[in-house]
């Protein structure tokens, strides 16, 4: 629903919901518009809510369709498990934390390492590369062969393609990234509570954002690459960057929800969604960007949020299992 006092005609209309057996961990839309959701105990929702598998690892971390008609779950112990593929057993992985595919390219990261697998059939022998950062906590794909990883000895930019560190950046522990590769920019957030802006084309040169009492764990960029969004207690920032990479010298605070943030995740279309400790959902339009346009309420802790690849569908997750999945339409100005 939306309020009558806002100039933007939003809607978010619920599609389908469901109960997975356990928390909401991570989610994946492929390129047709299917959904993959994994549950803390492993278990998957494949497509819709009619199919849920049984628990696929003890403790997923990660999860990615390798095409439509295939899935990957990365597990700390475990390591990588396929659908799909008729690959057999589990490719072991020690700390695997995160997965992504990207140009028939998919890698593994984790314990501050990068594997890189084939797309067709899984690789029993990955190509390895030793990033240097240690405990990672972040892997996005910035654009091309390039992968960035963040982790407790800093940020790391690689070449999956030549099969090595590109750039390294010592900073105090990452925990978040955020990346546009078609505007060649990056954000990271360490632990001692700042936010690096980089230019890919100069990782050695980043602008430092500070003011922030607690780690910022929940970073977005939109989709040009000139606003960085940050989620730290209840309060979001939106900080404005210019062509040339000049940042503002303050952010835009915004207070709308009245619990922690707990989930942030921007659609290519511009639209943000945040979810909180509550269960309260809001959806933002580019537009708009210091009022919410949608509310929505689920029954516990929003632990997943993700936009379909066309921007159109929201799935949300909870501490309790409840899985949404939302259809927003974007209206023009009243």
């Amino acid at each position: 629903m939306t309020s009558s006092s806002q100039p933007i005609l939003t809607t978010a209309d619920i599609d389908w919901s469901t109960v997975l057996p356990d928390a909401v961990r991570v989610f994946d839309w492929s390129s047709k518009g299917r959904l993959l959701a994994i549950a803390a105990d492993g278990s998957a929702l494949v497509g819709g809510p009619e199919r849920i598998t049984a628990p696929m690892t003890p403790d997923p971390r990660d999860a990615i369709w390798l095409g439509e008609r295939a899935l990957a779950v990365v597990d700390p112990v475990v390591g990588l498990v396929t659908a799909g593929l008729n690959c057999g057993q589990p490719l072991p992985f020690w700390g695997a934390c995160r997965v992504g595919t990207h140009g028939g390219r998919t890698v593994i990261s984790g314990d501050g390492r990068l594997a890189v697998l084939g797309h067709s059939g899984i690789n029993r022998v990955p190509e390895v590369i030793w990033t240097g950062v240690g405990v990672t906590h972040a892997c996005v794909h910035v654009g091309g062969a390039m992968w960035a990883l963040g982790g407790t000895n800093g940020l790391a930019l690689i070449d999956v393609a030549l099969g090595c560190v590109d750039t390294r950046v010592e900073l105090s522990g990452v925990i978040a990234i955020a990346a546009r590769g078609d505007a060649g920019r990056l954000v990271a957030s360490d632990l001692a509570g700042a936010i690096h802006v980089f230019e890919l084309s100069d990782l050695d040169s980043g602008v430092e954002l500070t003011g922030y009492c607690d780690p910022v764990r929940l970073l977005a960029m939109s989709p040009d690459g000139r606003r960085v969004i940050a989620a730290a207690a209840d309060e979001l920032t939106h900080w404005a960057i210019s062509d040339s990479g000049c940042v503002a010298d303050e952010p835009t605070s915004i207070v709308v929800h009245d619990s922690t943030i707990t989930a942030l995740e921007s659609s290519d279309s511009g639209f943000l969604a945040t979810g909180d400790e509550s269960g309260v959902v809001y959806v933002w339009s580019p537009l708009l960007a210091e009022h919410p346009v949608v509310r929505l309420q689920l029954d516990g802790e929003v632990t997943a949020l993700a936009w379909s690849r066309d921007g159109t569908r929201l799935a949300i997750g909870s501490v309790s299992g409840e899985l949404v999945v939302a259809d927003v339409r974007a209206g023009a100005l009243a």
